[in-house]
């Protein structure tokens, strides 16, 4: 018994181990809760935090700052931006703006609550094959998958990822020292960058598939595999302890 106890704890100690070696890492994290009726309670295309919303920001920049960080990448959008600014402010990185990692686009601003929902139920309630087309009156789900994974194709080339197609494989070659990157962006936006990422073939509602909350994060590493090439292992997902420790979830 003392002897398989030992064997497990040998083998536990080896994992993480590896686990604790240098990889390169991805953290895609969702923005904080957003005030979609500032005023007169009509929703609005691009609303700032509020401020629940710049504490959660606060409490996971917090966290994904303790694991080091080497660059920052967010979407226009005012609610990623005040949730990127929360983590360049700890770590001395000024987050560098990429447009095509904006949120999927809707046709929602200046209804009511009520129209809002009834906007989402009414797009959904749609038949499968419509789904392709986006939300009612907006961007295509081919358009938005298309921008998102050229965005990352884009910001991982700058840390010289690059993705190579081998047969029914996708691998991807890793340069050292090993990046360390962080996307801050939306909930659609991050899904998709999951998806493409763990070579997973789209549907049309991927922020369903990978659901994310308000200020979660996801992490995922670069695994070798084969003498030459690296897949992406999602290490993390919807990861909310952060968010628990200081009440905000």
């Amino acid at each position: 018994m003392a002897t398989e106890k030992a064997r497990a704890g040998g083998a536990a100690q080896r994992e993480a181990e590896h686990r604790a070696r240098p990889h390169a890492r991805i953290t895609l994290i969702r923005h904080g809760e957003p005030d979609w009726t500032p005023s007169d309670g009509r929703s609005v295309n691009d609303p700032a935090l509020t401020a629940f919303g710049a504490a959660q920001a606060r409490a996971t920049a917090k966290r994904v700052a303790a694991d080091g960080v080497d660059a920052i990448y967010v979407s226009p959008y005012r609610r990623s931006q005040e949730t990127a600014a929360a983590l360049g402010e700890l770590t001395g990185i000024a987050p560098i703006t990429v447009d095509d990692l904006a949120e999927v686009g809707v046709a929602v601003d200046g209804l009511t609550q009520a129209e809002v929902d009834r906007y989402f139920v009414d797009g959904m309630q749609r038949p499968l094959d419509e789904h392709w087309e986006g939300w009612p009156g907006a961007e295509t789900f081919h358009d938005f998958h298309a921008r998102v994974t050229g965005a990352m194709t884009d910001i991982l080339g700058r840390h010289g990822c690059r993705s190579v197609r081998t047969r029914d494989f996708t691998t991807w070659q890793i340069p050292d020292p090993k990046p360390r990157v962080v996307i801050v962006a939306h909930g659609g936006t991050n899904s998709v960058a999951v998806t493409h990422l763990l070579d997973i073939p789209p549907v049309p509602w991927e922020w369903i598939r990978f659901e994310s909350e308000l200020a979660a994060f996801a992490v995922l590493q670069a695994r070798q595999v084969g003498p030459d090439g690296f897949v992406w292992s999602l290490q993390n997902f919807n990861e909310i302890d952060p968010l628990k420790a200081e009440g905000l979830r």
